[in-house]
């Protein structure tokens, strides 16, 4: 019997190391997105298709961002279960399940 759950399709797993680097992309990634829509050449208000664009790019990546740290923190509480071992390199593994439809 084992205390890890099957990992969904699309799921991976990653170390505590890539999870990072992959939180502080997505962080770039998110103040790039809405850095172009506040200083859009095409509107004043970010109405325009461009920065709607832009700003819901910027919303999927904190989604995103959300669900690995989300994911982590399960995998951490687990790790730190009674009668749970740790892997066996010592890093957490977050296995992040894609957002529906996405």
């Amino acid at each position: 019997m084992t205390s890890h759950q099957p990992l969904g399709p699309g799921a991976v797993t990653v170390s505590a190391g890539q999870a990072k680097l992959l939180l502080a992309a997505l962080s770039e990634a998110t103040d790039y997105k809405r850095d172009r829509a506040a200083t859009c050449a095409d509107c004043a208000d970010q109405s325009c298709a461009t920065c709607q664009w832009w700003l819901q790019a910027a919303d999927a990546y904190d989604q995103v961002a959300a669900q690995i740290i989300q994911a982590s923190q399960a995998s951490a509480t687990r790790q730190h279960a009674p009668g749970h071992a740790a892997p066996a390199d010592g890093e957490p593994h977050a296995d992040p399940e894609p957002e529906a439809g996405q």
